[in-house]
């Protein structure tokens, strides 16, 4: 099986290496990169299987990052997880509609990032025949768990 690559972009050089800690630590081929201009470096370096992205950059919007990223045929096909403390629905909704696959929703746990990137590279199975149309545990599963 082939080590996933991840980038990782974040302007809170802790967090940035906190979390690359943990996922180096779960497996993962890391990649860091501290705000918009080592972003574009990492890409064309590491070609990571995700992108996790801090949507509020000092530099530049994770957003536009977001759109660039899907209007650009090398890199269209990335899936890309939003990091924000942005949590109303309309910013929601914003990270959607700028190509991002999930959400975590700042604070957040590690369960919740190893539980959303699980799912990216391997999505639950939902229930064929009369549970299929059970709401009772429905949720969206983008949200990283929230």
């Amino acid at each position: 099986m082939t080590q996933k690559k991840i980038l990782i972009v974040e302007d809170n050089k802790d967090l940035l290496e906190l979390i690359g800690k943990y996922l180096r630590g779960s497996g993962w081929e890391v990649a860091l990169a501290h705000g918009t201009r080592e972003c574009w470096d990492r890409l064309t370096q590491v070609r990571p299987s995700v992108v996790l992205l801090d949507m509020l950059l000092s530099e530049d919007s994770g957003f536009e990052i977001a759109r660039r990223l899907k209007r650009e045929h090398a890199y269209r096909q990335i899936p890309i997880v939003a990091m924000t403390g942005l949590s109303s629905r309309h910013n929601v909704q914003r990270c959607f509609e700028a190509g991002c696959r999930a959400i975590l929703l700042k604070p957040f746990r590690f369960t919740a990032l190893d539980k959303t990137l699980t799912e990216l590279f391997d999505p639950p199975r939902l229930p064929i025949g009369p549970a299929a149309s059970d709401s009772s545990g429905a949720r969206d599963l983008r949200l990283g768990g929230i």
